[in-house]
């Protein structure tokens, strides 16, 4: 069993705000074209040319519509097109790369009333890896007649290539193998009402897929994962730990935060633990018995994980109105310093998503400020950590990535500037006495905060 770490959230560091079209350096906000509704959410997903492709719904007069836009690998935000136009419903999308280097939407709704129209359940349209054009498959990816209503639709990617569908309505939670509806769907048991957010995410190392969501049911609330494979649910779901107390559950309301890791194994869960409001937040390697880490984050809310390279996780949430986003080592079992991060001036946060593959945190963020209901993003860097301890005159200095050592980093202390060796240790000989300042920075890294040495 693995052993928690409780970390301590690091003290409020402002970033400045940006609100131009092609901004984008970490640190600076940008806001996507258009406005959107309040529980929107997009489809992230990052091409080899290190592009992230973002798809969302917009309305347009009384239709909508399914949005396409880039940001490069530097954090510009890139011009808005229509991918797939004038729906009379259209579901938030999920976004997938596919093996062959393409991109793939999934997203519920109808195309029209048309007594003979072919796009009414869940529909998938796709592009090539340069974003455009889109083509919309003729025809419903499932069976089931009610996954039009969905509010999100989930997507992820078997190990096999085969793209995962999941959808969630009245009377239940579905999920599909493949894009053809001759293949059956295939349904988590419930029993009441009803079964919410769903997300698909497969273990990198063994294929396992698994789906994620919200329970109401009254005698099963609480947030769950299922094992699942194309022949159907494997397994009895399991119920995140914390996620119910009593009989009591907090509604987190985006899509499940479900992932698996690059280059390792393991799907992950991040969510809130905790009633009537979240206390903690719980990194829970979802075959595991308990969660293996605990942030204290009290009134956490919009907790979402993305993958991040080698196996390392990013997790981002938000509590009283700030935005944190951290990155884990390459094992999932520790956690670096948190970027903290301010939304723009008397904005209102309503969900928070990101993808993190390129290695900084692409993060999108759904607000409500001056000017209407906009998805807005900022690149974020992982902080680094500085630490010393005296001996005498000298001081050894270690600068870390959630406790793996950083080699090169630029530490300035004592009016010298000293370079990290492959330990991440920089030693400051002939150190004055009384105290010393220190900072350590290194190219892709957020700078670490202010360390004191006595």
């Amino acid at each position: 069993m693995r052993i928690a770490r409780v970390l301590a959230v690091a003290a409020f560091v402002v970033f400045a705000i940006a609100g131009s079209a092609s901004a984008g350096p970490p640190g600076q906000w940008t806001r996507l074209p258009g406005t959107v509704i309040n529980f929107a959410e997009p489809g992230l997903a990052r091409t080899s040319d290190g592009v992230l492709h973002v798809v969302f719904t917009r309305r347009n007069g009384n239709k909508e519509d399914l949005i396409h836009l880039e940001i490069s690998a530097t954090g510009k935000v890139g011009g808005d097109s229509v991918a797939i136009g004038g729906w009379s419903a259209m579901s938030h999308p999920d976004l997938l790369r596919m093996p062959d280097g393409t991109l793939r939407a999934f997203f519920g709704g109808i195309r029209s009333t048309s007594p003979g129209e072919t796009n009414k359940r869940l529909s998938t349209a796709t592009a090539p890896a340069s974003g455009a054009p889109w083509t919309l498959k003729s025809g419903d990816v499932v069976q089931a007649p009610s996954a039009y209503a969905t509010g999100v639709a989930g997507a992820g990617l078997a190990k096999d290539g085969t793209p995962i569908s999941t959808w969630s309505v009245s009377p239940g939670l579905g999920y599909h193998y493949g894009i053809s509806a001759g293949d059956p769907d295939r349904a988590i048991p419930q029993s009441g009402c009803c079964l919410y957010t769903p997300d698909v995410a497969v273990d990198s190392a063994s294929g396992q897929a698994w789906v994620g969501f919200h329970s109401n049911e009254s005698a099963s609330p609480g947030l769950y994962v299922s094992a699942i494979g194309p022949s159907g649910p494997q397994g009895g779901r399991k119920l995140a730990p914390g996620s119910v107390v009593g009989k009591s559950s907090v509604y987190p309301g985006n899509r499940t935060s479900l992932t698996g890791r690059i280059g390792a194994g393991g799907v992950y869960l991040l969510f809130g633990q905790g009633y009537p409001t979240f206390k903690t937040l719980a990194l829970w390697k979802v075959d595991t018995a308990k969660p293996h880490l605990v942030v204290k984050a009290d009134r956490n809310e919009h907790a979402n994980v993305a993958a991040g390279p080698d196996g390392r996780l990013w997790l981002m949430w938000e509590q009283n109105g700030t935005i944190f986003a951290a990155r884990t080592n390459t094992s999932a079992t520790k956690l670096g310093a948190p970027n903290t991060l301010r939304p723009p001036s008397g904005a209102t946060i309503y969900r928070l998503n990101g993808e993190g593959s390129a290695g900084p945190l692409d993060l999108i963020a759904n607000l409500q400020a001056s000017g209407g209901q906009s998805f807005w993003h900022q690149q974020v860097l992982p902080r680094l950590s500085l630490s010393g301890k005296r001996a005498g005159k000298t001081i050894v200095f270690t600068v870390t990535d959630a406790g793996d050592p950083v080699a090169g980093a630029k530490v300035k202390a004592g009016g010298k500037t000293l370079t990290s060796a492959a330990n991440g240790r920089a030693v400051l000989a002939k150190a004055p006495a009384g105290r010393i300042k220190a900072s350590a920075a290194k190219a892709g890294y957020a700078a670490s905060a202010p360390a004191t040495v006595r």
